[in-house]
């Protein structure tokens, strides 16, 4: 049975799956070097801050109390890695998908696609009209594991809002349904009619025809 829970200073350690904790985004180079810290220690405090002035910052997804998965999500404030990239957002309150991770088991069952559709719900219960990430194009060397793939995001939806060779941001705008496809669509289309002063639109192409965006399925 799969359960999507918050994440909480208690379940830092539900992170790793099928491989270490990562601190990519929760730390900042300094001359080349991060500053050494434990990553449970980092990650805990990290959790608990945000937590504490804004809300949990993501979901673990578990099947059978097994931990399989997360996403974390953070309004940019809270995301010191995002001053290494050129594109990083002016408002610190935009709220930016980090990361999603699932373990190994798991590729091809479309959790990656679960996960996302947790971190709308949780952007919509905290009445935000869009989410943005810092993503790699397929030409990025080196490209830590933590730092999702454009071509995956796009394909949920995401558009570029600050175009770069290899790091562009990206964001998707929860007042349209351009997100997974089939019963997760369903699903965001239902959290939509919730939230007051958020109401779906139709995409609008440069042809000026109304029309409805076709994504395909991703995992």
């Amino acid at each position: 049975m799969r359960d999507l829970r918050p994440l909480t200073v208690d379940r830092v350690a539900d992170l790793a799956g099928d491989s270490a904790l990562c601190t990519f985004w929760q730390t900042v180079p300094r001359n080349g070097a991060v500053l050494p810290s434990e990553p449970f220690d980092l990650l805990s405090d990290w959790v608990r801050e945000v937590t504490v002035n804004w809300g949990a910052p993501g979901r673990i997804a578990y099947i059978d109390d097994r931990p399989v998965g997360h996403v974390l999500l953070a309004p940019a404030r809270y995301v010191p890695r995002l001053a290494a990239f050129p594109t990083t957002p002016s408002d610190p309150a935009t709220l930016m998908l980090l990361t999603i991770r699932i373990n190994a088991d798991q590729h091809g069952r479309g959790l990656r696609k679960v996960l996302v559709q947790t971190a709308v719900k949780e952007a919509l219960r905290h009445r935000v009209r869009s989410i943005e990430v810092i993503a790699a194009r397929p030409q990025a060397v080196g490209k830590h594991p933590c730092v999702l793939e454009s071509t995956f995001v796009e394909n949920l939806g995401f558009r570029v809002a600050r175009d770069h060779p290899v790091y562009p941001r990206l964001r998707l705008d929860l007042r349209t349904i351009v997100t997974v496809r089939d019963g997760a669509a369903a699903a965001v289309r239902k959290a939509l009619a919730k939230v007051s002063g958020v109401q779906p639109v139709p995409e609008t192409p440069p042809d000026g025809a109304t029309r409805a965006r076709v994504t395909r399925a991703v995992d």
